[in-house]
């Protein structure tokens, strides 16, 4: 399936909103007007069936683009900033920063609201379903997901949850190499093929391994200890607390935890805070001590032998190569 076809919808967001810019084979940027707001898009495809759209903008006024999809497609959306709402068939679906979405659509009508003096970022990756089926299959030549099975005769379907420190560190580095025409292709498209296999088994592949004994309340309450052991990282909640602040009894926690996210709950920690200190480890004037604390080790010997095992170098080895 050709290219257009498949980024057709964000065809129709940069007319929609009327930008101006510069375009090469497989890059484009295009910034807002003026008088619309500030900010740029920017629109790359590393191969034939894969499109990506990178937006960071502010809008001076409210907006809708009306989009339709002309061809059913697969697109995975990463929140980073602001709140993206879809309208599609009389439903409406919100995305918040820090999440993803893995949308199943067939052809239909929609519409996307922004909200005046918002910032908002976010990047989209659109697949055709031929693509999202060769992903599917395995070395056999079985197929484990059929786009047709999962969406059915909707018009549009949606998979959403937050994105894990390792997608998050990623995305940013997407995001940077977007913004840089002289990106070769082939580190986008591996970025790209990443992002993608890690959103597939999070929130497709992974759900057929979930409990049954855990409800549609439970997950939700495995999510927010998720979330919260994620933003109290450098001190996080014993098992007890964390039980309580979810409301949910510490059996449940340990085995759906563990069977939802692959790992115990402090170990699915122990990998953020690694994750995590490996980003911050390459921002300007990082200090290995302070990034080991900012993440919960008190013993910077500890940390140091920490990320050894999982990433075979000394952190200061990587301030150093920064």
């Amino acid at each position: 399936m050709a290219l257009p076809d498949v980024h057709h919808n964000f065809r129709q967001f940069f007319d929609g909103l009327q930008m101006h810019g510069s375009s090469g084979r497989r890059y484009e940027r295009m910034s807002l007007h003026s008088w619309m707001g500030e900010g740029t898009v920017q629109r790359l495809a590393p191969r034939q069936d894969l499109g990506v759209a990178a937006v960071d903008f502010r809008l001076n006024d409210d907006y809708t683009v009306a989009l339709h999809t002309r061809v059913p497609m697969v697109e995975l959306s990463c929140c980073v900033q602001g709140y993206r709402r879809v309208e599609v068939s009389g439903r409406e679906f919100e995305m918040k920063p820090g999440s993803w979405s893995l949308q199943f659509a067939n052809p239909a009508e929609a519409r996307m609201p922004f909200s005046k003096n918002q910032p908002f970022q976010m990047m989209s990756i659109a697949i055709p379903v031929t693509a999202f089926h060769h992903f599917m299959e395995n070395g056999e030549g079985t197929r484990a997901l059929d786009f047709h099975q999962i969406i059915g005769t909707l018009p549009y379907r949606v998979f959403q949850e937050a994105y894990d420190p390792a997608s998050a560190y990623l995305l940013q580095q997407m995001m940077e190499a977007s913004a840089r025409p002289d990106s070769l292709s082939l580190e986008m498209e591996c970025r790209i093929l990443e992002l993608l296999s890690h959103a597939f088994r999070s929130m497709l592949l992974g759900k057929e391994k979930r409990p049954s004994g855990l409800s549609r309340t439970d997950l939700s309450k495995l999510e927010r200890a998720r979330e919260i052991i994620l933003d109290r990282m450098s001190h996080p909640p014993s098992l007890s607390e964390l039980s309580r602040l979810i409301d949910l009894n510490e059996f449940k926690l340990k085995t759906g935890f563990k069977d939802r996210y692959g790992s115990t709950v402090f170990g699915y920690l122990r990998e953020a805070r690694l994750e995590t200190a490996y980003r911050l480890l390459q921002e300007p004037d990082a200090s290995v001590i302070d990034v080991s604390v900012s993440v919960g080790y008190s013993n910077p010997s500890y940390f140091a032998e920490a990320f050894r095992g999982k990433y075979g170098m000394n952190p200061g080895t990587l301030i150093r190569k920064s």
